[in-house]
């Protein structure tokens, strides 16, 4: 992940090992964090982490489902 925003609850990842783009997805009250098989938050996810994300798209937005976050 390279980049949160808090206020607008959202973030930005980069696409694995920099192939391909950044996205910026969504969070959502519908979105499920995974730390390692177990039930995370929000506040698991953090610049530098490596996360795998479901999403789906909503008008013009990525909306992360499920964010698996994978560690630094």
């Amino acid at each position: 992940m390279t980049a949160r925003n808090d206020v607008a609850r959202n973030f930005t990842a980069a696409a694995r090992r920099g192939r391909g783009r950044a996205s910026t997805y969504q969070v959502t009250d519908k979105t499920r964090f995974v730390v390692g098989g177990a039930p995370g938050s929000w506040r698991d996810v953090s610049i530098g982490t490596a996360v795998q994300v479901r999403w789906h798209r909503a008008g013009s937005q990525r909306v992360a489902d499920i964010v698996g976050i994978m560690g630094k």
